[in-house]
Order: structure tokens, then C-alpha cells, then sequence
């Protein structure tokens, strides 16, 4: 009865900021229409959100426009592809004269679990209540951005396991520019919990081509249902504008990884921590085609809690090129030699990402990178990703599928898997807040990759999805 009335406490709590969001938005919206033809000189840059599908999308300062004047507008999600009755969150795009904002929603899910058997332990069916609540910050500085998010994945009680499971997601975001010449960028991304939790949250939270949220093949890797990982990545990196078709960036980045099995002591835990360094040259040879040559290098350690494996090095480059003929299209490919800590030949990297104007939008990727943020010692891998969406009417259908084949550094044997999941999702047009969605997913990894072969998951949320509010007029 008690989880009842919380449950019903915050949900009313929920309605009634957003109606308070709601109403400031519509205060706002004359001078959100005059200020729109300015901001479209703006450039745009896209943030992976941690709450749905859609990305948060912010113009950012253009250098062509006086310091000293206000920054314009922030924006909450492109929907150039869209219409008033898209069913993604925070629809259709806000361009308000706030320059901060809070975002806020929740997710409750009703989810159906069932297990393969593996090692001896027979196959289980067994249903979850879960709660996604989630709670950001997005705002604008004087020469750029910064977007915070935390979104866990709570699920109450596990009666396979005994225990309650939560993931813990959290990113920050933020870039700004020193000079006219001079910008940067920092993001750090980190998770920490149980396997479920993770592979029920958001799968389009990776990160963002041309407005189209990606999946990523870190969901194709299954950990051992009984223990909790801790991710982090974390990257700096700054940008020079030598003329204005040649520029220079370089980047510094660290990406942990570990995995502790529950309870603590019953099998030895791992960890991987990789120390890397990028530089990049880009020339615009037209107004539609960049090239890129590009090097990276890391130092890699690598560990159990019964010892620790000797550190390795490994580094890469190539050339590349970026097609990009408008804002919502983009395709990108490179490769190069690599070696180091159990590489390949060669690097490569290769992207497709389209928003069309028929509602539609897909993307696929395929790669070949060391990876250290989600696996049990797998370092270099090769990775393939896609996905489509396509919105009828109130109604959104979409997909995502993801493989990886991993290369470890000699305490596993291979691993690789895949996960598929299909989704529609329907808005209920309750106060343009709600909305119903099923989807399913599969997993399937080989015993290297650590964790359960075979998982899926059958579920049914309804998603609350309140306009963003303004911290102030």
C-alpha cells in the first residue's frame, strides 16, 4: 500500500510540473517564432539523451555573432522529420528564450524475463515491475553548452536473484570556445549496477549522427546476471581553426571498466583501464566532402583480483572521409594500420545516417576499435550496428540490432553475440505527456563474452514525457 501511494504522490507531482512547462512554453512561443529564423544560422549540435529515442539538440554559439550579445535559444530536439504529433519526448521542437532548462519524465515498465540455460542452470521465466525515472539539466553558457543527465533503471525485486537491481546511468556533456579560433569539448559517461538494469534501460543513448540517435554494440555483450559493473569513459578534447577549411583537434580520454561479482568474493573480478590519446587533421575539400587523417594510441592494464596482466600499447590511423550534403544526411568511412594488444591489420570505421522527410530515419555502422568500457577483457573488436524508425501518424515503429567479435588479451577465450529489438510505440495524447510503447529484446553471447547465452525481454511502458520546464523567463 505504501509503494502505491508513492507511486501515486509522484506521479501527480509529475503532472503537475509539466503542466506548469506547458504553460510557460506557450508564454514563450511568440518569441520562440521571431527568434527561430536567427537561430537557423546557428550551428547545431546533438546530444545522446538518456530518455527515449530522440536526441537533445542545441544551437550552439556561431562565432559570426558578437560575444556580447545573448546566446540564442537552446533547443530541445530536432524534429525536421517530425510533425506536431510525434510521440518522441519533448515534441515538437522547443526554441524558447530560457536559457536553461530542466528535463524530466518516467518510465513504468511491466517486463518478462526469460533466461537460457547455461552451465548446468535450467532455463527461467520470471516477470519484473520496473521503474526509469529521469531528471537533467541543459543549458547554454556564452560560447557554448552544457547538458547534464542521470537516469537509473530501478527494478524493485528480482525473485530469481533474490535482491533488488539498479543501473545507475550518468552523463555530462559541455563545449564552449576559447577564442574564434580555439573551441573545446568535454563529455564523461559512466554506469554502475546490475545486468538487468542496463539491458532494459535506453538502447539509443550511444550517440548521435545527424539527428538519428545510434544504438551501440556494447548491448550485444552480456554480463553474468549475478554482479554488479562499473563503466566510466571520460574525453577532453580541443579544436583549432587554422583557415576555414583546415582545422586540427586533439583529445586525451580514459576508459574504465570493471565487474564484481555478487556476493563479493564468489569469483574473482576483472577490470580494464585504457589511457588514450587522439589527433585528427580535417580539410573541407567542398561544401559537402571533409577529409580526415587521424592517429590514436593507449596504454592498456588489465587485471583479475587475483592478479594483474601486463600493460600493452596499442595505436592506429588512417585517412578518412565525411559526406555530408545536408543536415540530416551523413555518411562517414576511414581506415588505417593498426597493432598493439591483440590488433588487427587495420583499423577501419565506416557510418550511414539519414533523417528523411517521410518520418523515416535509419543509420548503420560497422567497425573495427579497441573497446575496454563493457566487456570482460575484450580489446580489440569488431562491431556492427543498425537501425530504422518510422513514425505513422501517432505511432512510432522502429528497430535496433547490434553484433560485436572480440579479439581479448588472453584471460578469456573469443566472444561475440548480437541483440535485436523491435519497438512501436503509440501516444496516448494525454496532455501531450503520455505515451504506451512494447518492445522486445534479445540477447545472445558465446560463454566468452561472460554471461548468460541466451536472454529476452518482452515489455510494456508507459512513458510520461512532460515538455521541458524553464528555470527561468
Amino acid at each position: 500500500m505504501r509503494g502505491l501511494v508513492t507511486t501515486a504522490v509522484a506521479l501527480f507531482l509529475l503532472i503537475a510540473m509539466s503542466a506548469a512547462g506547458q504553460a510557460q512554453q506557450a508564454s514563450d512561443s511568440g518569441q520562440g517564432i521571431a527568434q527561430a529564423a536567427a537561430d537557423e544560422q546557428a550551428p547545431r549540435t546533438y546530444v545522446p539523451s538518456l530518455f527515449g529515442q530522440q536526441p537533445i539538440a542545441v544551437d550552439m554559439w556561431h562565432p559570426a555573432v558578437s560575444s556580447n550579445e545573448p546566446a540564442p535559444a537552446v533547443g530541445v530536439v530536432d524534429t525536421s522529420s517530425q510533425d506536431s504529433g510525434a510521440v518522441e519526448p519533448w515534441a515538437p521542437y522547443v526554441r524558447n528564450p530560457a536559457q536553461h532548462y530542466l528535463l524530466y519524465g518516467v518510465n513504468l515498465s511491466g517486463t518478462y524475463e526469460r533466461d537460457g540455460a547455461f552451465e548446468g542452470t535450467p532455463a527461467y521465466s520470471v516477470g519484473l515491475p520496473q521503474m526509469d525515472p529521469y531528471l537533467g539539466f541543459l543549458g547554454h553558457t556564452r560560447t557554448g553548452y552544457y547538458v547534464l543527465q542521470y537516469a537509473p533503471s530501478i527494478v524493485p525485486y528480482d525473485s530469481e536473484t533474490g535482491r533488488s537491481v539498479t543501473f545507475h546511468n550518468f552523463t555530462f556533456d559541455a563545449a564552449g570556445a576559447f577564442t574564434r579560433r580555439l573551441s573545446w569539448s568535454f563529455d564523461t559517461h559512466a554506469g554502475y549496477g546490475g545486468e538487468v538494469g542496463r539491458l532494459t534501460g535506453n538502447l539509443n543513448s550511444q550517440t548521435v549522427v545527424s539527428g538519428v540517435s545510434e544504438s551501440g554494440a556494447n548491448y550485444a555483450s552480456i554480463q553474468p546476471l549475478t554482479g554488479n559493473s562499473l563503466n566510466a569513459s571520460t574525453s577532453y578534447g580541443m579544436a583549432y581553426q587554422l583557415s576555414p577549411r583546415q582545422s586540427v583537434q586533439a583529445s586525451v580520454s580514459d576508459t574504465y571498466y570493471s565487474f564484481t561479482y555478487q556476493p563479493v568474493g564468489s569469483a574473482p573480478g576483472l577490470h580494464d583501464d585504457a589511457l588514450g590519446l587522439g589527433l585528427s587533421y580535417n580539410r573541407i575539400l567542398s561544401p559537402t566532402i571533409t577529409m580526415h587523417a587521424y592517429g590514436n594510441g593507449a596504454r592498456v592494464f588489465s587485471g583479475t583480483a587475483q592478479g594483474s596482466v601486463p600493460t600493452c600499447n596499442t595505436f592506429g590511423g588512417g585517412l578518412g572521409i565525411t559526406y555530408q550534403p545536408t543536415r540530416t544526411l551523413t555518411a562517414d568511412f576511414g581506415a588505417g594500420p593498426s597493432a598493439g594488444c591483440g590488433a588487427q591489420a587495420a583499423n577501419y570505421h565506416a557510418n550511414l545516417a539519414a533523417a528523411m522527410r517521410n518520418h523515416i530515419k535509419t543509420y548503420v555502422g560497422a567497425s573495427r576499435q579497441m573497446n575496454t568500457s563493457y566487456r570482460l577483457n575484450s580489446l580489440w573488436e569488431d562491431n556492427v550496428v543498425a537501425g530504422a524508425g518510422k513514425q505513422f501518424g501517432h505511432a512510432d515503429l522502429g528497430f535496433d540490432a547490434g553484433y560485436f567479435h572480440g579479439q581479448p588479451l588472453g584471460l578469456t577465450g573469443p566472444s561475440n553475440g548480437y541483440f535485436v529489438s523491435p519497438r512501436i510505440n503509440y501516444s496516448l495524447r494525454l496532455s501531450r505527456i503520455s505515451g504506451i510503447g512494447f518492445s522486445y529484446r534479445r540477447f545472445h553471447g558465446s560463454a566468452g563474452a561472460g554471461g548468460t547465452p541466451d536472454l529476452s525481454f518482452a515489455m510494456v511502458t508507459l512513458s510520461f514525457s512532460p515538455a521541458p520546464l524553464p528555470l527561468e523567463k
